[in-house]
């Protein structure tokens, strides 16, 4: 009902029904919303998972391996893997901000 109608005194079972079927019909959208939203979510999560593992797996190479990943590179190459490094850790940090809040 429109705010600026006033309400009846009585309302048949038949027209609550059909306001019924109404109300759920127009609420179906918010509901499809919702479920897409936690989806979404959880997909995101997932990827965060895995991009975080994967993140690790590069890390624990990096320092077990140092020297076969290094061998016959340029200084600036050396270089960027260690600016690489020290930007993943901070975002596996970041990452685990992430976890604590949900």
């Amino acid at each position: 009902m429109k705010n600026n109608q006033s309400l009846p005194n009585s309302i048949s079972h038949k027209e609550l029904n059909k306001l019924l079927k109404r109300a759920s019909k127009e609420n179906a959208p918010l509901k499809e919303q919702q479920d897409s939203e936690i989806t979404e979510k959880e997909i995101f999560n997932q990827l965060l998972v895995s991009w975080s593992d994967k993140s690790n797996q590069i890390l624990s190479m990096i320092k077990k391996k140092e020297a076969i990943i290094t061998k016959d590179r340029k200084s600036e190459s050396i270089m960027a893997i260690g600016a690489m490094s020290a930007h993943l850790n901070m975002a596996l940090q970041a990452m685990r901000l992430i976890e604590l809040d949900n």
